[in-house]
């Protein structure tokens, strides 16, 4: 059967796909410069014997891959699997196996992505007469940065079934039938898997206000106009822009992150700077927030005679998982890994440029518990200690080929 030829196949391997891991957490590269993690990803493929395509993402440093593995009936069911690859700019705790990039670390887990892919392609491979359908690998740069690399590789056609022979920009085929892309969790145990239906991650947009005031003498400030102040009336004002511009029912946040002006204790500064985050589900919530905070900014500036400048980027859309094919999902990982291993997730505001992906097809994005008792292994993302337990990496690479691939019985 399927299913044990799989686990055997995945068992072989298992110390490989650590190395991949290893491998790539030790070289992390910025969203968009991903050349050398694509090139290994090439290079791993092309010793399989797997064919692929390289060049994807083009307008962004073309460091994307799209494989294809092909079973017993190939047009049987065409299934996409999805990695990213790219790291984060953060310093890595000290450790044996930490990032030997000075600044940048795999601090979200897409090494561990990468890797697990990297191991389903080979174990479908290695499989590729146990199954029915044809299986599409998406090496994805970019997730972390807008506008995402999953929004560039659906513009260039890397869903289409096609694409990993025609490459970027020229495959003309029909969708895929769906999409599954998986995400490292350290708040479930490794070994574990967690599904939601519907909504899951939210929608990301960049705010950035420029707050322009009259700099000059600290104990002259009635000669000024001091952004600071007004920066800190602007931030309070929109405290207000959840709590009272918002249908409660709607999920919502924002936050500022950011905040950069002057540069001595006894100079006011001309201007400074708000960066922060904006968080919906629901797109007409959005579109109120967003004019929201454009009139509340504005005025609360303009009443302390300074301007604000807002400028709001719109990034990624909600993760939205197709009903079915999660159901679907969530059945399969029951089957392989037992009930008690798989849960319900509950809502997110973090987001994720997999959402591209389902704007084009149904697709289904869960999470891999990756935590374990080692130093970090429990720690969050995007954190300088964070780190996975690696049991969960046959976890990953099992549920990823089983859930593309279909039983031939």
């Amino acid at each position: 059967m399927f299913k044990s030829a799989l686990l055997s196949a995945v068992d072989s391997q298992r110390e490989r796909v650590v190395q991949h891991r290893r491998h790539l957490h030790s070289n992390p590269e910025p969203s968009f410069s991903e050349t050398r993690t694509g090139a290994y990803v090439a290079q791993v493929l092309g010793n399989l014997g797997i064919t692929f395509s390289e060049g994807w993402c083009q307008e962004r440093g073309a460091a994307g891959i799209v494989a294809r593995i092909e079973g017993k009936e190939p047009g049987a069911r065409h299934m996409a699997l999805r990695a990213d690859m790219d790291a984060l700019p953060i310093q890595e705790v000290e450790r044996s196996h930490a990032s030997q990039v000075p600044g940048w670390m795999h601090a979200c887990g897409h090494d561990a992505h990468t890797a697990c892919l990297l191991g389903a392609a080979e174990a479908l491979h290695s499989t590729r007469d146990q199954w029915n359908g044809t299986v599409h690998c998406v090496f994805q740069p970019g997730e972390e940065t807008i506008p995402g690399g999953a929004s560039i590789l659906v513009k260039e056609g890397a869903l289409r079934i096609d694409a990993p022979e025609t490459g970027p920009g020229t495959a003309r085929g029909p969708l895929v039938d769906g999409i599954v892309g998986q995400h490292v969790y350290p708040q479930l145990e490794a070994g574990s898997v967690g599904f939601r239906s519907g909504a899951y991650m939210a929608a990301t947009d960049e705010v950035n206000i420029l707050i322009r005031g009259k700099g000059g003498h600290a104990a002259l400030p009635h000669r000024a106009v001091d952004p600071v102040v007004v920066c800190a009336q602007v931030i309070s004002a929109l405290q207000t822009v959840v709590s009272r511009s918002c249908d409660p029912t709607q999920p919502s946040v924002l936050t500022f992150g950011k905040v950069a002006g002057g540069h001595v204790r006894n100079v006011i500064p001309n201007e400074v700077i708000l960066e922060g985050t904006l968080r919906t589900y629901d797109e007409p919530t959005a579109i109120d927030l967003r004019s929201a905070i454009h009139r509340i900014a504005s005025s609360t500036a303009a009443a302390f005679g300074a301007q604000a400048e807002v400028a709001i980027n719109i990034g990624y859309p909600a993760v939205i998982n197709a009903p079915e094919l999660t159901a679907s999902c969530r059945r399969r990982a029951i089957e392989l890994l037992g009930a008690e291993q798989v849960v319900e997730l509950p809502l997110r505001m973090t987001g994720e440029d997999f959402s591209f992906y389902q704007r084009e097809v149904n697709g289904c994005f869960y999470r891999l518990g990756t935590g374990g008792d080692a130093p970090g292994c429990r720690s969050g993302l995007h954190t300088s200690d964070f780190d996975i337990d690696e049991r969960a990496l046959v976890t990953g690479t099992a549920m990823m080929a089983w859930l593309a691939a279909t039983d031939a019985g």
